[in-house]
């Protein structure tokens, strides 16, 4: 995963679509971008790995298969409609056109058998994802409307984003766009961990 994202980020931060503040990370950086930043990609996706190791432990059976596959066919394609309206918008590009792409090509090509059980791990991780992304994108975040029209008004963030390549619109500080992002990342680790299992079975 971090063979995709690091690059990404590299390129992001030294074109200033998003970049880290001073004042929250301790200045140690590897290719420009903060170590603390390095470590996240490391840790949240080992847990959200973990997370949904668990489900497929609690539930044998893939859960809603068809239902799961349905709502992530719409959002495919909800995502690859926002990713073309936002050419413009690095951010906003990017991260649902590739997170759209990923979701069709495990739907009609890889024809994954586990989306049930990465779309609920999705939704269960999905409160903690917006209470740890609302911390790094306004340390403040409670304090914001559920939502923010006014990204703007944010002060404090570790991660700040240059609002010109993002869609504006933020769940309490979290920009909308972070949903692709996240899902992609979660999607790409979970798709990388059910091939390893199937070589090692």
């Amino acid at each position: 995963m971090m063979m995709v994202f690091i690059p990404w980020d590299i390129y992001f931060t030294s074109n200033g679509i998003w970049g880290f503040s001073d004042a929250y990370t301790i200045g140690w950086k590897i290719a420009g971008l903060p170590i603390e930043e390095w470590l996240f990609f490391m840790c949240i996706p080992y847990a959200c790995l973990f997370t949904y190791h668990c489900m497929k432990y609690f539930f044998p059976k893939e859960p809603w298969p068809f239902f799961s596959r349905a709502v992530l066919l719409l959002t495919a394609i909800g995502f690859i409609v926002v990713g073309f309206m936002n050419t413009a918008k690095w951010y906003s590009f990017t991260a649902h056109l590739l997170s759209g792409c990923f979701l069709l090509l495990h739907i009609f090509i890889l024809r994954s058998k586990y989306l049930g059980w990465f779309a609920l791990t999705f939704v269960l991780v999905f409160p903690f994802f917006l209470i740890s992304n609302g911390v790094l994108t306004g340390v403040d975040f409670w304090k914001y409307s559920l939502l923010n029209f006014h990204p703007e008004e944010i002060v404090r963030s570790v991660v700040w984003y240059n609002n010109e390549h993002n869609l504006g619109i933020r769940i309490f500080s979290m920009p909308l766009d972070d949903i692709a992002y996240g899902m992609l990342m979660l999607l790409l680790v979970t798709t990388v961990f059910e091939k390893m299992e199937v070589k090692r079975s």
